[in-house]
């Protein structure tokens, strides 16, 4: 055979190769800056400063800027993810959840453990949902709530809403706005809690270590509340990153969070945290299965 044509049939056949290889590999995202969010789940200026001493060791980690894209909701923050706007986001357990099943390349890495404290477990990395009261309201038990108000923070917060409507709705054998004369949204955990404080409510749905910090704050004391209920454990919030950033950046993201080292451990305080663990999609069937319920 034609040694000319040999060269050219190689050439042909081979282009196909080349050009799949092409089409199955798009190019990576490395931004530069890395932008960041997180879940409200209580006001704006204490989530800055719970969360600068991670901004800075990122910055000197991965060796550029990280800006922060504060949210104005749950719902922002998953808009945010899913539009490209924010890199590398903390999102609530129902908030991932929700913005996996749009993007499936949206990756759950890390969570946290806590120290522990009233309503928290030392070394847990879950918590629960908790329907918290006041004891002048002269309120015992479940039953004594049916036709009064309760609040919840966010339609997207699992804690705050999502489970409360799941177990909570099932245990009554009803939903909650046929249950309660009133269901209202505050917008994040420590704003029920001050509705709660303030006599507003009746009641409020929140995140058992939102109730710890309050207690640690002096905001409310063990002996003015009583728990009614409390849902099974749900693991803690994940840290996530969008799934097209260049696996490089992806990894030393993830040993930023693993290592625990330089103001890591400052952000682990602002916790009440002892360290980060890693997590997977997997963690999080639970919650996929609730919300898959309520569709």
């Amino acid at each position: 055979m034609n040694p000319i044509f040999l060269r050219f049939f190689a050439a042909f056949v081979f282009l196909p190769t080349l050009f799949s290889a092409a089409v199955a590999a798009p190019p990576c995202d490395d931004p530069n800056p890395l932008r960041f969010s997180m879940a409200p789940s209580v006001k704006m200026n204490q989530l800055l400063a719970e969360y600068q001493p991670l901004i800075d060791q990122l910055e000197q980690s991965l060796g550029r800027k990280v800006v922060v894209v504060q949210p104005a909701s749950y719902n922002t923050v998953i808009a945010e993810m899913l539009s490209g706007n924010v890199d590398l986001a903390s999102m609530g357990p129902a908030s991932y959840s929700i913005a996996k099943s749009r993007d499936p390349s949206i990756t759950a890495f890390a969570t946290w453990t806590l120290k522990g404290g009233t309503f928290i477990k030392a070394g847990s990395n879950t918590y629960n949902s908790l329907l918290v009261t006041l004891k002048v309201r002269g309120i015992h038990t479940i039953a004594d709530l049916k036709g009064k108000s309760v609040v919840l923070s966010d339609p997207a917060s699992t804690s705050g809403a999502v489970i409360p409507r799941a177990e909570f709705g099932e245990s009554i054998g009803q939903p909650l706005e046929t249950y309660f004369a009133k269901v209202g949204y505050s917008g994040s955990h420590d704003r029920s809690l001050e509705m709660l404080k303030k006599g507003y409510v009746d009641a409020a749905f929140v995140a058992s270590q939102r109730v710890d910090d309050a207690l640690n704050k002096g905001l409310l004391s063990a002996n003015e509340i009583t728990i009614l209920w409390r849902s099974r454990p749900i693991l803690h919030d994940p840290f996530v990153y969008r799934g097209n950033l260049c696996p490089a950046l992806q990894e030393k993201i993830r040993q930023t969070f693993l290592n625990g080292g330089g103001d890591i451990q400052k952000l682990l305080t602002a916790f009440h945290a002892e360290r980060f663990v890693e997590v997977n999609d997997d963690d999080y069937k639970y919650i996929r299965q609730v919300l898959s319920q309520q569709r």
